[in-house]
C-alpha cells in the first residue's frame, strides 16, 4: 500500500516492479484497471483522486533479487532485503530512484520462530495461533528514505543490546539506542568491534549535528555488500561475522551514511560521491580521533594510492554523468577514495571552522531532503566567504589528479632555496597548494606553495644562511598529486 501526492500533475502513476504478477490495484480502495509491463505498474489516475489518495498493488510470486531468500543447514531460512541501487523494484513497486524519498511501514508475517527487523521503530509483534505459528511483526519509519534503503530481516537473529548510546547526541539531544543482531552462532563476537559504536555516532554528531533518528540496529545479513548503509538498520555481510573480521572502520563507515546517503541523500546517481566519499573521508577522520595523527596520515597516504592506480580515475570526473546509467559502475575509486580525499583537501582549503559549519548548515537544512553536489558547494562557499568553483570544477568535474615534478637547488650564497614546480599535461593543469616542509640546522619551517594552473612555477624560499638538511613536499598528505622530486 503506498500514499501518493497528485500535486505534481500527472494522468499517470508508473510504479517499478519486475517480473512479479500483479493481481489487482486499487485507488482510494476501489478497483482500478491497470496496464503492465516487464518492469513497471501503470495506474490511470483521475481527477476525483484527489490531491492525496491511496494506491494498493495486490501481487505475488518469487522475488529474483532484492530480497534475499535462502535456506541454510544451520541457520534454516531466512529473507533480507538488499536494495541497493535499484533493486527494490524486484520486491516493491516503488518509485525506485534515489531522488524519491518516502516513508515506509512494514507490517511483516513470518514464522514466529524468525525475528524481524526493519526501518524505523517496532510498533508491534501479535502472535498468531496456529501450524507453523505465526507472528505479524510492524515497523515504522517517520523520516523519508529513498527505496535503495528500504529493507526488512526475517531470521533467526538475536539480539544483543549496546544500550543507550551517544546520550545527548539524539534528536532532540536524547541518546540513542543501538542493538547488534546476530545469528546464534556468532553472539559470541559481540560487543567485538562494537564495543565503540556509541563513540562512533557520538563523534559524527559532534561534527556534523544530530543523528537523525530514534536508534540504530547493526544486522549480520545476506547483503552482497561489505556493508549496506540502510537507514536505522545497518546490513553487514555474512562472512565478516562468521570470520571474524568485522572490523570498526567498517562500523564507521557505514555510520557515517546515516547522514550523507541516508538523511541527506545524493538526488541522482551521479552525484554518489556525495554519500560515499563522505563515508570514506568521515571514517578516517574517526580514525585521527581514535589512534591518532600518524595514524590518520597512513590512511590519507593509502586513499591517495588507491586513486592513482585506479584507471578509472584517469578516465572519468567524480560527478559522474556517464557512469551513472549504471549505477553499480559508480562503486568505484572515484567515488570513494576521490571523494573522499577531496573532501580532505576542500577542509583543509577553507579551514576547519568554515568546513565543519558549511556541512552542519548542509545537515540541517537538507536533512530528509536530496543534494546535488551544486548544494554542498553553495554551502561551502557561504561559510568561506568566496567562489570555490574553481576548486570544484578541477576536482570533482574533471578526471585525474596533478602531477608533478619538483627540481630544488639552493643559492651559492646560501641564503635561499629555489623551488621550480612543474606539472604534467595528461590531466590539464590544477592549482593547489603545496606545503614544504625545509630542515635546517636551525630547526624546521613549512611554507604553503601556492601553484598555480600552470605548466611551470618558481619560488624562492629565504634561507637566511641556514644549511638545509632536508626537504619534504606534501609531508602531511594534503594534496592529491603524483610527485617526484630530485
Amino acid at each position: 500500500v503506498a500514499r501518493a501526492d497528485a500535486s505534481v500533475a500527472t494522468d499517470t502513476l508508473s510504479l517499478d516492479l519486475t517480473r512479479l504478477a500483479v493481481r489487482r490495484v486499487l485507488v482510494n480502495g476501489v478497483a482500478r484497471g491497470f496496464r503492465r509491463d516487464s518492469t513497471q505498474v501503470h495506474v490511470p489516475l483521475r481527477a476525483t483522486d484527489g490531491a492525496t489518495f491511496t494506491v494498493r498493488v495486490v501481487y505475488d510470486g518469487a522475488p529474483k533479487d532484492g530480497l534475499i531468500i535462502r535456506e541454510d543447514s544451520s541457520r534454516g531460512w531466512s529473507a533480507f532485503g538488499d536494495n541497493w541501487p535499484n533493486r527494490a523494484r524486484f520486491w516493491l513497486p516503488s518509485v525506485d530512484v534515489p531522488g524519491d524519498k518516502a516513508t515506509v511501514t512494514w507490517t511483516v508475517t513470518a514464522p514466529a520462530s524468525r525475528t524481524v527487523v526493519a526501518n524505523g521503530v517496532r510498533v508491534s509483534r501479535v502472535l498468531r495461533a496456529g501450524r507453523p505459528a505465526l507472528a505479524v511483526t510492524r515497523y515504522r519509519m517517520d523520516e523519508p528514505i529513498p527505496t535503495y534503503l528500504m529493507v526488512v530481516a526475517a531470521a533467526s537473529l538475536v539480539e544483543t543490546p549496546l544500550g543507550a548510546t551517544a546520550c545527548g547526541a539524539g534528536g532532540r539531544a536524547g541518546c540513542v539506542a543501538q542493538s547488534v543482531w546476530t545469528f546464534p552462532q556468532e553472539r559470541d563476537f559481540v560487543p567485538g568491534p562494537f564495543a565503540e559504536a556509541g563513540r562512533i555516532v557520538t563523534f559524527f554528531a559532534n561534527l556534523l549535528g544530530p543523528y537523525a533518528y530514534a536508534h540504530l540496529d547493526h544486522l549480520q545479513s545476506a547483503t552482497r555488500f561489505g556493508g549496506m548503509e540502510n537507514a536505522t538498520a545497518i546490513f553487514y555481510s555474512d562472512d565478516a561475522f562468521r570470520k571474524r573480521t568485522l572490523s570498526t572502520s567498517l562500523i564507521a563507515h557505514e555510520t557515517a551514511h546515516q547522514w550523507f546517503g541516508d538523511a541527506v541523500t545524493p538526488a541522482e546517481w551521479s552525484d554518489l560521491w556525495l554519500s560515499e566519499g563522505f563515508a570514506t573521508y568521515l571514517a578516517a577522520l574517526y580514525t585521527r580521533e581514535t589512534q591518532g595523527d600518524s595514524a590518520f596520515a597512513a590512511e590519507m597516504s593509502r586513499i591517495r594510492d588507491d586513486v592513482m592506480a585506479a584507471t578509472v580515475v584517469a578516465q572519468r570526473p567524480v560527478v559522474d554523468s556517464v557512469g551513472a546509467t549504471d549505477p553499480v559502475t559508480l562503486l568505484n575509486a572515484n567515488s570513494y577514495q576521490k571523494g573522499g580525499f577531496v573532501l580532505h583537501m576542500l577542509r583543509l582549503e577553507v579551514g576547519d571552522s568554515a568546513f565543519f559549519d558549511a556541512l552542519r548548515e548542509y545537515q540541517r537544512t537538507r536533512r530528509n531532503r536530496n543534494a546535488h553536489t551544486a548544494d554542498l558547494q553553495a554551502v561551502m562557499e557561504s561559510h568561506a566567504h568566496r567562489s570555490l568553483h574553481d576548486f570544484f570544477a578541477q576536482w570533482l568535474h574533471k578526471p585525474g589528479f596533478a602531477e608533478l615534478e619538483i627540481v630544488t637547488s639552493v643559492d651559492d650564497s646560501g641564503d635561499a632555496l629555489r623551488v621550480r614546480v612543474q606539472q604534467a599535461s595528461r590531466f590539464g593543469f590544477f592549482a593547489l597548494q603545496l606545503p614544504v616542509l625545509v630542515r635546517t640546522d636551525r630547526g624546521d619551517s613549512v611554507t604553503m606553495l601556492s601553484v598555480p594552473a600552470a605548466a611551470a612555477q618558481d619560488f624562492v624560499i629565504p634561507l637566511a644562511g641556514a644549511v638545509v638538511r632536508r626537504v619534504q613536499f606534501d609531508p602531511t598528505v594534503s594534496v592529491l598529486a603524483r610527485l617526484t622530486s630530485r
